[in-house]
């Protein structure tokens, strides 16, 4: 299917479905922006389309288990989820954290070797040290001059990383602001997008880590070169401190 056969496809199904459609449908990817929320819970309306898409089932089993992970979208004071949030997190052992804290950081690595980013190679294959701590993290540096190198290279460097792997399928560039504002992490984006760079890349499932990590509620904060902090949530009865 082409692409503007699947955004046609994508107007027809949230026309059947009786699903709001996005304010401006310019004809082009940011048209697709929320398609991914409209149809929350679960998703499953959208099955039979993603599935038409090149490793349609697999990317239609990682959005399954975005869905599973975020549940439903109805806020705790009322009011809707813009974006996918896990509100009831499992507990996760600041050990098993910081072990898949050093995991992500390697598939980063092993992904920048992929494509030949030698800067993102240099600075994270000295493998940043990880401390793991608990509560709300603080809010991260806005001034650039303020972001260490090494947060620039994480959260700008890494993040537009994918963008430049060559060889994909044009569903991938048409779908990837959608992924995107899932939950405005480009991380996350890449993980649920992999299947679309997978052959390209030959590395299986390099940010399957950063996804357990999401799942678990978990935030991270880079303020200094050699240290990336981990923020477990606060675990309570009625679910994480927010």
């Amino acid at each position: 299917m082409s692409t503007a056969a699947f955004l046609s496809e994508c107007r027809d199904l949230t026309a059947r479905l009786g699903v709001s459609a996005p304010e401006q449908d310019n004809g082009d990817a940011d048209s697709l922006i929320g398609i991914f929320q409209m149809f929350r819970p679960d998703g499953e309306s959208l099955a039979s389309l993603i599935r038409t898409l090149p490793c349609g089932d697999e990317l239609h089993d990682r959005l399954g288990q975005l869905y599973d992970a975020a549940g439903n979208s109805q806020r705790p004071g009322g009011g809707q989820d813009a974006y996918f949030v896990v509100r009831k997190p499992q507990p996760l052992d600041p050990a098993d954290a910081e072990q898949l804290a050093g995991q992500w950081l390697t598939g980063l690595v092993r992904i920048a070797e992929k494509v030949g980013n030698l800067e993102i190679v240099s600075v994270l294959s000295q493998t940043p040290s990880v401390r793991v701590l608990e509560g709300i993290p603080p809010k991260a540096p806005k001034r650039d001059e303020e972001r260490s190198r090494l947060m620039k290279t994480v959260t700008q460097a890494c993040a537009a990383m994918c963008e430049s792997i060559s060889g994909v399928d044009p569903h991938a560039e048409l779908l990837r602001p959608a992924y995107y504002f899932v939950a405005c992490d480009p991380m996350l984006r890449d993980h649920l997008m992999w299947p679309f760079y997978r052959e390209s890349v030959g590395l299986d499932d390099p940010l399957a880590s950063y996804f357990e990590l999401w799942c678990h509620g978990v935030k991270y904060r880079i303020f200094g070169e050699k240290q990336i902090d981990i923020y477990l949530p606060r675990i309570h009865q009625n679910g994480p401190s927010s």
